[in-house]
């Protein structure tokens, strides 16, 4: 391999790239825009790279992508959908999400959603989850909830800390909790003023959860201290 052509799949390893994004990293720096044409002619004979042209949408002119064999999928309206509904699923459910989760996410049919997500494994690792998963994924999706909602309630610090409630023994489910927080605050339930029970639930979460969770019980026992007795 030359090292114009690897110059070329270094950059087509991070994704697919527009051909005028390939001139502006590769040329003149690494090399001219007809060695760069020849180079790309030459990958896509040897079957390690390929082309596609696609129309700009709301334009008349074409632009070509470069990228691995095995990418073209990334162009296919329904198959980018499915792709970022798993990818966005995944991150708020803890889980891979079902057949049914990801149609109403990406918005088509269970049918269609069935077919593109088996069509589509390989790219994107996804698998129909058992119902032991979901339902142990829902216990830790609820878990990190509560608990970030401690955490903006000041109940509970950022490490985990708390004179009031114990995580000691579950670091992922703070974690997560941080995460959550900071990327999915809308999902965060109100909780009583000591933070022990949930009040309720947004409509978007009870989506995520399937119902009404019930934390499990954290709190630390009370420890008074007995006065002295005097005679």
């Amino acid at each position: 391999m030359s090292h114009y052509e690897k110059a070329v799949l270094d950059l087509l390893k991070e994704g697919h790239k527009q051909r005028k994004s390939l001139l502006e990293h590769l040329c003149p720096k690494i090399m001219s825009q007809k060695k760069l044409q020849k180079t790309l002619n030459e990958l896509e004979s040897a079957g390690k790279a390929v082309s596609v042209s696609k129309r700009i949408e709301g334009r008349k002119n074409w632009t070509t992508w470069y990228m691995l064999p095995g990418q073209e999928y990334l162009f296919d309206v329904d198959a980018a959908r499915i792709i970022a509904a798993v990818e966005r699923l995944k991150q708020v459910l803890l889980r891979m999400p079902t057949v049914d989760e990801i149609a109403v996410e990406a918005g088509i049919t269970p049918t269609e959603a069935e077919q593109l997500a088996y069509k589509l494994a390989t790219q994107t690792g996804w698998f129909n989850p058992a119902p032991e998963l979901i339902r142990d994924a829902r216990v830790k999706l609820g878990e990190a909830l509560v608990c970030a909602a401690r955490i903006r309630d000041k109940h509970v610090t950022e490490d985990g800390k708390s004179e009031s409630f114990d995580y000691n023994d579950d670091a992922e489910i703070v974690k997560e909790a941080k995460r959550f927080l900071k990327d999915y605050p809308q999902l965060l339930p109100k909780l009583a003023d000591d933070g022990d029970e949930v009040v309720s639930w947004s409509q978007e979460a009870l989506r995520f959860l399937g119902e009404n969770y019930t934390p499990e019980s954290r709190n630390r026992p009370y420890v008074g201290v007995a006065s002295p007795r005097y005679r």
